[in-house]
């Protein structure tokens, strides 16, 4: 990604490769090129594109939690969502993209695959500005259960679009 100014949309057999450089990106904090590579997502078209690269980083955050959840193979997962002032609050309160992205992970690790189909689904359907808020959370979900501090489970990040 880095020094590629003007990256395309992949093709839908380079998804994998194109979400590989996004996360690489992510990663390394090269956010020009993360910002890049969000834009052409955003405008890119069919809708079933930015799907798939949300779809592929959904499995990457469920692949990161699994890896921090090292006991109980079987285990049920939940959220519990807190407002700024670490007070809980209703899981609606979060933007709706990144809400059904949570949602999706949620499914996804609970063995769920049509509702974390639909979940994707629904994290896709807002405009360009919307698309960008559900694959920055997801990228910053990423980099946050990646992190080598990483706690079993940590506190994911939100924010609003």
């Amino acid at each position: 990604m880095t020094g590629n100014r003007n990256p395309s949309p992949p093709p839908d057999s380079s998804v994998r490769r194109f979400t590989d450089d996004l996360v690489g990106a992510a990663l390394a904090g090269d956010y020009d090129g993360v910002a890049d590579a969000l834009g052409v997502l955003a405008r890119s078209d069919p809708a079933r594109l930015p799907a798939a690269v949300v779809g592929e980083l959904v499995s990457r955050c469920t692949g990161a939690v699994r890896a921090l959840q090292r006991t109980q193979a079987d285990a049920l997962f939940t959220v519990v969502v807190e407002n700024e002032r670490g007070e809980p609050a209703p899981v609606e309160r979060l933007p709706r993209g990144p809400r059904s992205a949570l949602r999706a992970v949620l499914a996804a690790l609970n063995d769920d695959g049509p509702s974390r189909d639909i979940h994707v689904e629904l994290a896709t359907r807002g405009g360009p500005v919307d698309l960008v808020g559900v694959l920055s959370h997801l990228l910053v979900w990423l980099v946050e259960l990646s992190a080598p501090s990483a706690a079993e489970f940590p506190l994911l990040s939100c924010f609003a679009g």
